[in-house]
Parts: C-alpha cells; sequence; structure tokens
C-alpha cells in the first residue's frame, strides 16, 4: 500500500544531519554567554552589599563624596562589561531560536504561533511584554522538540510542556514587582546613577531601600539559573529530535 502524499518515514531523509540546522555550538556558547551574565549580576548583587556600607560611612560624613565615587567604581566597569555580554547573549539567542524553529519546519511541526522570523522579534522585544511573549514562545518550542514526535504528528501541540518557562516568568513578574516598589524600572545601582540622582540621594535609596534592591537582583539571577536548565534541556531534547549527534 502507498504511504500517504507527505508522509516522511520517521528518521529519514527529512531527518538527515545535512538538512537540519545543527544547534550544538550554539548552545554551548548560549550557556557560556548566560553563564557569565549571570556571573556578573551574581557579583553586582555581592558588591550592592559593600555599596550599601560605603553609602552608610557617607551619610555619616566617615568618607567624602569622591571617595564614595570611587568605592562605587565597580559598579560602573561591571554595568560596561555586561553590556558587552548582553548584546553577545542577545545575537547568540536571535539565532539559536530562529534555528530550532526553522528545523521544526522540517519536522513537520505545523500550526505553529511562532515563525523562525518572528521568534527574533519575541526575543529582542519580549522584555516589553515582561516577558509574557517569551513564555508561551518557549513552552511551543519545547513541544515542538519533543523527540517521540513522529514528524507530521499534529498531536506535537497536545505534549506536555516544561515548567521551567512558567517558573522563569514568575521570577520575572516578581522581580518587576520589586523593581517598581522601589520606584524605577529596573532596580539596582546602575538604573539608579542613571537617574541622576545626587551622592546624597544615591546614598540614601541604597541605604534605606537595599533590602528591595537585593530582593529584585535575586530574582533576576534565579530567573537566569531557571532560563540557563530550559536552555540546556530543550536543547538536548531537539538534537535527539534532530538527530543531532
Amino acid at each position: 500500500m502507498a504511504p500517504p502524499p507527505g508522509y516522511v518515514p520517521y528518521g529519514g531523509p527529512m531527518m538527515s544531519a545535512g538538512y537540519m540546522g545543527r544547534i550544538g555550538g550554539l548552545t554551548k556558547w548560549l550557556v557560556a554567554l548566560l553563564i557569565g551574565s549571570l556571573v556578573l549580576n551574581l557579583l553586582s548583587l555581592l558588591g550592592q552589599l559593600f555599596a550599601r556600607d560605603a553609602a552608610a560611612d557617607f551619610l555619616e560624613g566617615a568618607i567624602s563624596a569622591g571617595e564614595f565615587n570611587d568605592k562605587l567604581v565597580l559598579f560602573g566597569i561591571a554595568a560596561l562589561v555586561g553590556l558587552a555580554v548582553s548584546i553577545g547573549q542577545i545575537v547568540v539567542l536571535c539565532i539559536w531560536t530562529y534555528r530550532m524553529i526553522k528545523n521544526h519546519d522540517a519536522l513537520g511541526r505545523h500550526g505553529r504561533s511562532f515563525s523562525p522570523g518572528g521568534s527574533i522579534a519575541v526575543n529582542l522585544l519580549g522584555g516589553c511584554t515582561l516577558g509574557i511573549l517569551n513564555f508561551f514562545m518557549w513552552r511551543e518550542i519545547w513541544k515542538g522538540a519533543d523527540p517521540d514526535t513522529a514528524p507530521g504528528d499534529p498531536s506535537w501541540k497536545q505534549r506536555a510542556a516544561s515548567v521551567l518557562p512558567g517558573i522563569q516568568l514568575g521570577l520575572t513578574l516578581a522581580g518587576v514587582a520589586a523593581g517598581i516598589g522601589l520606584g524605577v524600572a529596573n532596580s539596582g545601582f546602575t538604573t539608579i546613577r542613571i537617574n541622576n540622582q545626587s551622592n546624597v540621594d544615591l546614598a540614601e535609596t541604597l541605604e534605606d531601600q537595599f533590602a528591595l534592591i537585593a530582593l529584585s537582583g535575586a530574582l533576576g539571577i534565579a530567573a537566569s539559573v531557571v532560563f540557563i536548565m530550559y536552555v540546556r534541556q530543550v536543547a538536548a531534547r531537539h538534537m535527539k529530535a534532530t538527530r543531532e549527534a
């Protein structure tokens, strides 16, 4: 009996390594950049404790304004390094996501809500939706990467999704709430300094609202850890589904 039109046997030509875009190398780069960003955020969080002590000394008159600024130079350096890492991270993330969703075409994952090109927009602008669009995209990518779903099987969308995107979204929203409580879009020294506060105002903010600053930073770090876990797990699923060695 002849197979129905469009039928592709599981593991057939469309599943060949030459047809699929490889993501193994990109995944390693992405995880490395994510870990680098995580380390910088952790150092920033620990540094805020030091900054709080410096703020207390400045407000008590134990150190001058110049000495106070000198003690905060580390934050400026960390911000510049973090910016460079973030740019590299978003570039690799866009390519990585694009390639995975493009591979879903070859896997016959029809009826998707996110196209390869659309994934770039979500990665670049998802922050405007507080990560909600990203949440739905990560869930769909997880389902599409199911190695136990045969190519062309329309039931792929009914597969269970990972809980990690939901956890990441919850942590992200909690961090935003902490930032709102602090009275700025994103809490932390760098944003406060950009808002052109005087040394006294900055010191008072670090002294009086340290708990919210630290909470927001800790939630951001936790969200980053969860996303790294997701990246590693979904990449493993995807490479198994595409037969990437």
